[in-house]
């Protein structure tokens, strides 16, 4: 005899994909680098659409079509960091007296530093916010 499961509800939806994206922030955070397009990625994609969050608008109805949500993001990000394969959150470990040109957000006090082509470098110094603001 098999037990009926009632389909989930909005809110158990909602916490669960948070639990996912708090898990795979931690785990991203212990290994220091991001890569958008690998399975961390997906996996925090995933999660965000189910989580659906309002600052993103209906990024998640594929009917609609509206900007804010990214440009919100857009402005928080530092300029060149779509060009790059790697990003690496580190402490402030002194990459400011290291001679890299410092790059910081329009709408985030982040220091960030281009080393070379495929790799920046974002100083992680006030927690969980700005490496939500990065990942997502």
């Amino acid at each position: 005899m098999t037990i009926p499961v009632p389909p989930r509800t909005r809110a158990q939806e909602s916490r669960a994909a948070i639990e996912r994206i708090y898990v795979i922030m931690r785990h991203l955070f212990i290994r220091g680098y991001y890569k958008p397009g690998g399975a961390s990625g997906a996996a925090l994609r995933q999660a965000l659409l189910t989580l659906q969050p309002e600052i993103y608008g209906s990024i998640a109805d594929p009917q609609k079509v509206e900007l804010n949500g990214l440009v919100y993001v857009i402005d928080r990000l530092p300029c060149g960091i779509e060009m790059c394969r790697f990003v690496k959150l580190v402490a402030a470990e002194g990459y400011s007296q290291s001679g890299f040109e410092t790059i910081v957000p329009a709408k985030r006090r982040r220091n960030c530093y281009r080393i070379d082509q495929e790799t920046m470098l974002i100083e992680i110094t006030r927690g969980r916010s700005e490496i939500y603001d990065i990942l997502t």
